[in-house]
């Protein structure tokens, strides 16, 4: 007897937002122009409600090639699958990352869970040549920077 065996194909899909300018996405190298662009794309009517998690890919030029919702979570924690980071990571062609979650409580403290996924995140990303650029905190009116706070 035969076995039915069917190989999936996996495409990478562009969809462009027709509320997003180009020019946005230009050279977003430091946390205040991170912090903007993560908002633009956030789903701002759940911000203060469930924790969710962004990731921003970034060509050389610092460009952002591509972003992505990673994980909803619930009212003080998400869940991140590094997989799921990495792949897309792969799929567009970037080397550099930055990455995003909200704190609806309001607290800028990062969690022991927050640094040790910026740790794994770090590591990976030393697997594939991919460059972790920072993991913001976002509350509704500020955010908290890893890099610039000195957490790696």
């Amino acid at each position: 007897m035969k076995k039915n065996f069917i190989a999936n194909e996996l495409k990478l899909s562009y969809h462009r937002n027709p509320k997003l300018s180009a020019d946005d996405f230009k050279c977003i190298n430091n946390s205040r122009l991170m912090d903007r662009t993560f908002r633009m794309i956030w789903d701002m009517d759940e911000f203060e409600i469930r924790e969710s998690f962004y990731a921003l890919y970034f060509n050389t030029k610092l460009d952002v090639v591509a972003y992505r919702k990673i994980a909803d979570g619930g009212l003080d924690a998400v869940m991140v699958d590094m997989r799921l980071i990495m792949s897309s990571t792969l799929l567009c062609n970037a080397t550099r990352i930055a990455v995003a979650h909200n704190h609806p409580s309001g607290t800028l403290r990062p969690s022991t869970a927050d640094r040790a996924l910026t740790n794994k995140i770090i590591e990976a990303g030393k697997v594939l040549d991919i460059q972790l650029l920072d993991h913001l905190v976002l509350t509704t009116n500020s955010y908290y920077s890893f890099r610039d706070e000195g957490e790696f």
